[in-house]
């Protein structure tokens, strides 16, 4: 009965069907957009699930039947079964020592195709399998890289992505002292790497602002990801909807500069990104909340598509306070090569989507039940 509340709550969030979108192109899939949603929750029998931090980073297996996560206080790796809807099993990892992910922070960690993990924490980078234990160091240097770098793996391995299949490590070094952008692609066996040129991820920083008051820091940004998606390494800023793309088969890196029909492309407009003023930075800060912000998109088998939220964020009378947010949803479907299918503002859902992913064809968003772990199960149909 505990959960009986939020289990009627979450679908007035979440209202069931959503109206058609505003007229389009006749080849706009999206349309006649529809949806439902469920909330299922996922028993942990004898044990709990401790989400004082949130679910944090997450993946899914190869055949989407396990969600894997980190518990961060003590340090678990969790398996959950998302068919069964149950705890599989969870596993103690150190955070010091031979194997060690690496500090008291959240651990960010890919799955590999073999269930192997790459971790990458504060002092720490490699493969580790399920039980806790490092494979394989790849703290590498690579040969003839900037003295800098090599004195600072941290500044190197910028949120560093791990290629499986090919062996390499991709990284975005911060570009403040250089001011270029660049992706390093290495590879830790032979320890060679090249950097290819990537201007246009200077969005991160174009809209990035932070303001320091009497010692108390704020800031305001806009989300970039890199990930692995579809056999390509994809690289992406929430100020505009084009993407880098490195296929990993050729070998060859593109920018793609995806254009809609109904919604804008880029933020076009600038801000201050050290304002020293309250008021200016909350109205900087509001532009850019306000105008759309492109999510990553994220390949759907069932559909033969890539799928892509993107969200509108309008601030209360309190900026500061997220309680008072309000938000606009949009969904947007692409070809494999990035050709716009369809794109439309989902009308009746209310809240963005926290912590998601997709599973077949249906977008799971993580929600706290109580300190049970839930899940509001939305299944789009056009």
């Amino acid at each position: 009965m505990k959960n009986l509340f939020y289990l009627l709550l979450i679908p007035l969030i979440f209202s069931c069907n959503s109206e058609p979108s505003e007229k389009a192109e006749s080849v706009n899939i999206l349309e006649n957009l529809t949806f439902t949603v469920d909330t299922v929750l996922v028993d942990s029998g004898d044990d709990i699930f401790i989400l004082s931090s949130g679910l944090g980073a997450k993946a899914l297996d190869q055949d989407e039947n396990e969600l894997l996560f980190f518990e961060n206080e003590p340090l678990n790796l969790v398996e959950v079964d998302l068919n069964d809807l149950k705890l599989v099993r969870k596993t103690p990892f150190q955070k010091e020592g031979p194997n060690g992910v690496g500090g008291p922070y959240r651990v960010r960690f890919q799955l590999g195709p073999e269930g192997d993990l790459f971790i990458s924490g504060n002092n720490t980078q490699g493969i580790f399998n399920t039980s806790g234990e490092m494979v394989e160091s790849l703290q590498v240097v690579p040969e003839g890289i900037d003295p800098e770098l090599a004195n600072n793996l941290h500044l190197l391995y910028n949120n560093p992505v791990f290629d499986f299949e090919n062996s390499r490590i991709y990284s975005q070094p911060s570009s403040e002292e250089t001011g270029k952008h660049l992706l390093f692609i290495i590879d830790p066996i032979t320890k060679e790497f090249r950097m290819e040129s990537i201007p246009e991820m200077k969005a991160v920083k174009e809209f990035t602002g932070t303001l320091v008051v009497d010692g108390m820091i704020n800031f305001f940004w806009v989300d970039s990801h890199m990930y692995i998606e579809n056999r390509q390494l994809l690289l992406t800023v929430g100020s505009m909807s084009a993407i880098y793309r490195l296929d990993l088969m050729t070998d060859s890196l593109k920018f793609v500069d995806i254009q809609h029909q109904n919604f804008p492309n880029r933020m076009a407009f600038s801000v201050n990104n050290s304002p020293v003023d309250e008021a200016a930075f909350n109205e900087d800060r509001k532009k850019v909340f306000e105008h759309l912000n492109y999510m990553e998109p994220r390949w759907d088998e069932t559909r033969e598509m890539f799928l892509r939220l993107g969200r509108k964020t309008f601030t209360g009378e309190k900026p500061g306070d997220p309680s008072t947010y309000t938000y606009e949803v949009f969904l947007f479907a692409y070809d494999q090569d990035f050709n716009v299918l369809g794109e439309t503002k989902i009308e009746g859902l209310s809240q963005v989507p926290a912590n998601y992913f997709w599973k077949d064809g249906q977008l799971w968003s993580y929600v706290n039940i109580e300190d049970e772990l839930g899940f509001a199960v939305i299944d789009f149909t056009f």
